[in-house]
């Protein structure tokens, strides 16, 4: 066997050993039916109803304002999943969705959704083909079918593609009495997400993928999780997902057991920089409109690790500051603001009106007036113009 298959089937093996029993039900099942490359499910069979579903939501998917379509953005996710799945490149149909949630999920017709939550978070093309490779995966293995079986005779059954679109079509209380229909299936999912990572670490190897950026995924949702502390409140219903910790572990030690059997492994951190740096700053600031800021503090900290010159990065971690106004946040708001105005290049020219407004509110008018003349200079043609022209005239008349 070439190392990357043998890689990969090491990692397979690793994947589905030395677990729990309810970690490990599926390894009894029959080998999952595959499939086939062209497949079109039969007319008058409940799979063929499934696809019918799925092909409604798609289509409110298209036409969705939440649709993401820069042609050069879709073409580079598209680009990841043509090689994970040569083969498979022309039936599986991309979608990325400007949500700010972690998340990407797979339809029975080969339709993928990709939320900006997701981009947002993770740093490298690896990270995102093991995801991609996850999802396309549950297509494959055929798990929608599999799950949607058990459910159809319950309260599920409409629970499963309202989920879906959620985003367009319902609020957080319906997202709630949908997962808690659910539930009842939480076990089997539980399962069929194992088996996705390990098909999908195995797609992502066998495409030269470094496996360890598989693990640091969850090692990073994880951290997330725990710094959020309205996380269990929230998503209790929805964790149908193996906990992050026992992903990581998991996905750690199948890494583990693939070093050295390639001799370069592919990151692409670059490229996929390159392909997501046009939108990034409006997809934090949809992150910071959430209102969870611990949990964008620990993002926003990781990425500085990260991107230690980022400029970006650190006026972020200034705005969850100021915006929740906390005790000792004025102080590190201003510390953020500062170090991103260091940098000297690539400074976001809200730096200084966020400045201004908390020197504004600590009462050091020196700064404010500077911050609000700087900004002004800098973006003549700024939507809050007038606002910040109000705020520079009070630090003015109070200090003249």
């Amino acid at each position: 066997m070439k190392p990357r298959a043998v890689a990969a089937a090491c990692c397979l093996l690793l994947l589905t050993a030395g677990q729990d029993p309810a970690a490990a039900r599926y390894i009894a099942r029959p080998p999952p039916n595959l499939l086939p490359l062209g497949y079109q499910p039969p007319a008058n069979t409940d799979e063929a109803g499934l696809w019918y579903e799925a092909d409604q939501v798609e289509q409110k998917f298209r036409t969705s304002p939440a649709l993401v379509r820069d042609p050069a953005l879709n073409a580079y996710v598209k680009g990841v999943v043509c090689k994970l799945v040569p083969d498979r490149c022309d039936a599986v149909r991309i979608y990325i969705l400007d949500v700010p949630y972690f998340n990407a999920s797979m339809f029975p017709n080969g339709a993928m959704q990709v939320w900006t939550g997701l981009l947002t978070r993770i740093h490298s093309e690896a990270q995102l083909g093991f995801v991609l490779g996850h999802e396309i995966s549950h297509y494959t293995h055929r798990h929608t079918i599999n799950q949607w079986r058990l459910i159809r005779d319950t309260s599920g059954f409409l629970a499963f593609f309202t989920l879906a679109s959620a985003p367009f079509t319902m609020g957080l209380g319906g997202l709630a009495a949908s997962a808690i229909a659910l539930g009842g299936i939480q076990g089997y999912s539980r399962d069929e997400e194992r088996e996705a990572d390990a098909a999908g670490l195995e797609l992502a190897i066998k495409a030269g993928y470094d496996p360890n950026e598989a693990a640091s995924i969850w090692k990073a949702q994880g951290d997330e999780e725990k710094a959020d502390p309205l996380t269990d409140k929230d998503f209790a219903y929805f964790r149908t997902h193996p906990e992050s910790d026992e992903r990581m572990q998991t996905l750690s030690r199948a890494a583990a057991k693939a070093e050295g059997t390639e001799p370069i492994w592919i990151r692409n951190e670059e490229a996929f920089h390159a392909a997501t740096a046009p939108f990034r700053a409006s997809w934090l600031d949809a992150n910071l409109a959430l209102g969870k800021y611990e949990a964008s503090l620990c993002l926003l900290r990781r990425l500085a690790t990260e991107e230690p010159d980022s400029a970006q990065v650190r006026y972020y971690i200034g705005e969850v500051h100021r915006r929740r106004n906390g005790k000792g946040d004025a102080e590190n708001a201003v510390a953020a603001y500062r170090q991103a105005i260091e940098h000297g290049t690539g400074v976001p020219t809200a730096v200084w009106r966020g400045l201004g407004i908390v020197a504004m509110k600590t009462g050091d008018k020196a700064t404010a007036r500077d911050a609000f003349t700087h900004y002004l200079a800098a973006a003549p043609s700024a939507n809050d113009r007038a606002m910040v022209e109000l705020y520079l005239s009070r630090v003015q008349e109070q200090n003249p």
